[in-house]
């Protein structure tokens, strides 16, 4: 059994080897589908890493917040 982590970083290149093969077939040309490839899957991993740390930012901000005015239920 694979993590989640590492689950997602397979989807995440499989989404970009996709788009850039679609990209290559569209020009027609093998070396540009390469190029294209290669930045597809980096933009997307790139583009995953951020979103990471924004929901990382968001958690750390909420319970910071929680812990400066606790409100007792």
């Amino acid at each position: 059994m694979y993590s989640v982590t590492f689950q997602k970083i397979i989807l995440y290149v499989g989404i970009g080897i996709f788009v850039g093969l679609m990209i290559g077939l569209l020009i027609g040309d093998v070396q540009l589908g390469i190029y294209s490839t290669f930045l597809s899957i980096i933009t997307i991993l790139l583009t995953a890493i951020f979103a990471e740390l924004y929901h990382v930012r968001e958690a750390i901000n909420k319970q910071r917040a929680e812990q400066k005015d606790p409100i007792i239920k």
